[in-house]
């Protein structure tokens, strides 16, 4: 079983329009959303690590990040 990693991904500005569209292919493609934040075209969820890649070539993605856990002790 793979590893899921959390994911935080950018919707290109020209397909801010289309964001509904878009995180149902993301759904597609093996993502569990946990948020859509549309006006800023981000959407952040989690998925398995070798499926990562695979959002990246979803049309409207513009970046694909890892998300990171920052200790602000």
């Amino acid at each position: 079983m793979t590893e899921n990693r959390k994911v935080i991904v950018s919707i290109a500005e020209e397909r801010l329009s289309e964001v509904p569209a878009v995180v149902t292919a993301l759904e597609e493609a093996g993502l569990t959303v946990d948020s859509v934040l549309e006006p800023i075209g981000t959407v952040t969820g989690s998925i398995g690590q070798g499926d990562v890649a695979a959002l990246q070539e979803i049309p409207g993605v513009q970046d694909v990040e890892l998300q990171r856990d920052v200790d602000t002790r």
